[in-house]
């Protein structure tokens, strides 16, 4: 995903994804029931519950 998204001319931000995810999670806290996971050696995973 990080390579997808963020790669400029072969080089990769650093942590551009930690930090897009970071931000995301705290968006997420105003709805309680939706989380974003580590899926390890996979990625990321949106989980939301009733």
């Amino acid at each position: 995903m990080q390579k997808e998204i963020w790669e400029d001319e072969g080089v990769i931000v650093g942590r551009s994804l930690d930090i897009f995810i970071s931000k995301l999670r705290k968006k997420l806290e105003l709805a309680p029931n939706s989380k974003i996971v580590v899926i390890r050696g996979k990625g990321y995973k949106l989980e939301i519950t009733s």
